[in-house]
């Protein structure tokens, strides 16, 4: 959402361009979807200093189109859309995270991407990587915008240098460095690529655990994960590792230094730039010895709507293909240095910044550490297994369950349907 405020500003600027010359006199209703998990960034008005400039930028360059914004939780879309539809209401464009877009098409609750020759050219503009995860069979469930990406966040009077091995991370909380952990994808998930427990445990998240009839398959991905429930345990016992409640914790204890290292979200970083200045570092996250990590991803796309008329349909196809643009996609990501483009012939501009080149390299360690979702899966399992595993993590790490149950507990989570 932040990124594409700074987009939108940049695209609306765009005055002459004719492919926003459909919006004449009609309204194109929009929904941004928000997560309750980022739902605390709101404290940095992102209405008011984003959506709202956005907003009378259009109006100045536009003065006859109406544009209807809103948000809402992704807890209550499904419910939302189904009220929408059912009175003809629905929204012309959606902004989603992939996962609920191939829940949203499969429940038949959106159109998929317009089979038109012009959004053929903006699918083959965009990185196949992206794309598959939207693929449903000769469908797609949206058009990519953007990637953010887990990485490492820390402070730099207290750490003039980042970790890059998980045994270096221990070492300096050892030194007396307080390191910041938590039990949210976001915060714990990246540590099971460092134990070689990626492949196992992404099993679980998308519940593609093998049955209980493939019992060697299964033994020898509960030995991974039992290796890497141990080694959270260890980690939790340490003095200096503080294990937050969540992501938002894990931000105010680094902006006020009370932890020194954390694992952080790109999306927070333009509000822990302007908390914390100069002492605020950025990198990729330590690797450790069973391979690189396996950070979180969220990827947003552009969803379509089942009520747009054929004008609102083009308007809404003109505004999600302007923003995959070579140019704006490099602006954007330039401007905001917390998302990354998906436009595969936009590299990501790594000598411009540091806090790019970190970007690019969580992305690198997305695609080798999180094997199975770069694939099209839906939000389905991961909103039903979710708390289910951060409770039997975070029972593991205090001592309630020994690894060993907390791996039965884990792979039984991952067998499951929702």
């Amino acid at each position: 959402m932040v990124g594409l405020g700074l987009l939108g500003m940049g695209l609306l600027g765009l005055s002459g361009c004719g492919s926003l010359a459909g919006f004449d006199g009609q309204t194109l209703s929009v929904m941004v979807v928000t997560q309750r998990r980022l739902d605390w960034l709101r404290r940095d008005s992102l209405r008011q200093q984003l959506w709202q400039p956005l907003l009378d930028e259009y109006s100045s360059v536009r003065p006859n189109v109406r544009v209807n914004l809103t948000t809402v939780d992704e807890n209550q879309l499904e419910e939302e859309l189904r009220l929408r539809t059912s009175r003809g209401l629905g929204p012309d464009l959606l902004l989603v995270r992939a996962p609920m877009a191939n829940t949203l098409l499969k429940a038949g609750l959106i159109a998929p991407v317009p089979d038109t020759a012009a959004m053929t050219r903006a699918t083959d503009a965009i990185d196949g990587r992206y794309i598959e995860r939207v693929r449903q069979g000769s469908r797609l469930a949206g058009l990519p915008l953007h990637e953010a990406v887990t990485l490492a966040c820390y402070n730099r009077q207290q750490m003039p240098t980042p970790p890059r091995t998980t045994e270096e991370l221990m070492a300096m909380a050892a030194a007396g460095n307080t390191i910041g952990l938590s039990v949210d994808p976001y915060g714990i998930w990246w540590t099971a690529g460092t134990r070689g427990a990626d492949r196992p445990v992404t099993s679980i998240i998308t519940g593609t655990v093998p049955s209980a009839s493939r019992t060697r398959e299964q033994e020898r991905e509960g030995a991974l994960i039992t290796d890497w429930l141990v080694w959270l345990r260890q980690i939790a016992q340490q003095s200096k590792v503080d294990i937050a409640n969540g992501p938002e914790e894990l931000f105010d204890g680094l902006v006020a230094s009370r932890l020194d290292w954390i694992p952080c979200f790109s999306l927070t970083l333009p509000p822990l730039r302007k908390a914390m200045g100069p002492r605020l570092g950025v990198s990729a996250l330590p690797r450790g010895p069973g391979g690189p990590p396996s950070p979180f991803s969220i990827l947003q796309v552009w969803s379509f709507g089942l009520d747009s008329s054929p004008r609102q349909r083009q308007n809404a196809a003109a505004l999600a293909q302007l923003s995959d643009d070579p140019l704006l996609q490099r602006r954007f990501v330039l401007d905001t240095q917390e998302v990354l483009p998906v436009n595969r012939s936009v590299p990501t501009p790594v000598a411009s910044s540091g806090v790019l080149a970190a970007l690019a390299e969580a992305e690198q360690q997305f695609q080798s550490g999180s094997p199975l979702l770069t694939r099209a899966f839906t939000a389905e399992h991961l909103q039903a297994v979710s708390h289910r595993i951060e409770y039997v993590l975070q029972q593991v790490m205090v001592g309630v369950f020994t690894p060993q149950q907390g791996v039965v507990l884990l792979q039984r989570i991952g067998q499951r349907t929702p």
